[in-house]
């Protein structure tokens, strides 16, 4: 995807023990992001609850209001991880097996089946996340005053059938929010139970897709946090916000010796100008 091989994110302290600690990276859904025109369309409302993306950054060069916005000039820190940084799973049939209680027959010809998140906790948990099998999230944010990108048509409707485009949001955001350069990955998670018949599924997709349609479903979850794969995590580097006082320095500093020591820690290149 174009020549990016890594991307930035601006976050606060906190943030940044959670994904030491976890091991993980945070999605939100887009009814929960700054940018409020974000979850809106043009004929399916409350849609954006089913979209969850972590929002980065390509622009290596440090961004003043993406610290002041993200994350904070005196306790901020911007982590840079190389594109597509999640744990890959083998999928196998005695991982379902265990969670569905019932023999699965494996028809995958020895080649177990990848996913960046495991079926086994899908089917446990009663959701499905299409794009997982892709193990590529990755999307570049389009930055538009079209109206009709900004607030896309999902609906498609013939007769008693129809379709809803779930493509076409997460994708675009106004032209005032160009400065953020930004990249984002994007989740679909849908309140789906495939821990039952196949015919009992098809009648709970349908029944979702269908209060997704009149606005009144619900989002299975908040968040959604995704597991970051080892050697990406090795990979991290951290910079410290341009005003870093010495006590988070040292918070900073006691962090990465415990969860990430192969992490590099850098001081801004702001430091001492602002």
């Amino acid at each position: 995807m174009e020549n990016t091989e890594y991307l930035y994110h601006y976050t606060n302290l906190e943030t940044l023990a959670l994904i030491l600690k976890k091991r993980t990276i945070r999605f939100n859904s887009l009814d929960k992001m700054d940018d409020l025109q974000e979850k809106e369309t043009a004929d399916i409302r409350n849609i954006g609850q089913f979209f969850y993306i972590s929002s980065w950054t390509e622009d290596a060069t440090e961004n003043i209001p993406m610290w002041n916005m993200y994350a904070s000039l005196n306790s901020g820190i911007r982590i840079k991880l190389r594109k597509n940084p999640f744990k890959v799973y083998e999928n196998t049939a005695v991982d379902l097996s265990h969670v569905i209680h019932a023999s699965v027959t494996d028809n995958s010809d020895g080649k177990p089946l990848l996913s960046i998140i495991p079926l086994a906790e899908m089917f446990a948990k009663g959701f499905i996340a299409p794009q997982a099998m892709e193990r590529d999230l990755l999307r570049k944010v389009e930055y538009t005053d079209d109206k009709d990108k900004l607030y896309p048509k999902m609906l498609t409707e013939n007769g008693n059938q129809f379709v809803i485009a779930m493509g076409e949001l997460g994708r675009y955001k106004n032209l005032h929010w160009s400065f953020q350069s930004e990249w984002r990955y994007i989740l679909n998670i849908l309140p789906i139970d495939l821990n039952q018949p196949v015919e009992s599924s098809m009648k709970d997709f349908q029944l979702v897709a269908n209060k997704m349609r009149w606005g009144i479903a619900n989002q299975p979850f908040p968040h959604y946090d995704m597991v970051i794969a080892d050697d990406a995590f090795a990979d991290m580097e951290i910079t410290l916000s341009p005003r870093i006082s010495a006590g988070n320095r040292i918070i900073v500093q006691a962090l990465v010796e415990k969860y990430n020591p192969a992490a590099v820690l850098c001081d801004s290149s702001l430091l001492g100008l602002i």
